[in-house]
């Protein structure tokens, strides 16, 4: 018999689950920082934004299924939830 309770604490969702969404921001940061916003780059910025989207939901389904570990890892899931609606807001509003 496996004991669950010792798996699902391995399985549990850390901060690295929220670091691959706020890496996916970085060019689209980037690019708002440093060019003039022209149309290729504000769609290169819009499909970050959409892949660190997709990347937060499947964070979320990790958290979900196995939950999270602690405090640390609710930090970095505030943190790249508020990056990404900066981005956002930021690329709306351009």
């Amino acid at each position: 018999m496996t004991d669950t309770n010792s798996t699902a604490r391995t399985r549990a969702s850390g901060g690295s689950t929220w670091a691959l969404p706020l890496l996916a921001l970085a060019p689209a940061a980037a690019i708002n920082q440093f060019t003039d916003r022209s149309t290729p780059w504000l769609v290169i910025s819009w499909v970050c934004c959409a892949l660190s989207a997709v990347l937060l939901a499947a964070g979320w389904s990790t958290v979900f299924r196995h939950g999270m570990r602690g405090i640390g890892s609710w930090v970095m899931c505030i943190l790249a939830h508020a990056v990404l609606v900066a981005q956002a807001m930021r690329l709306i509003l351009s």
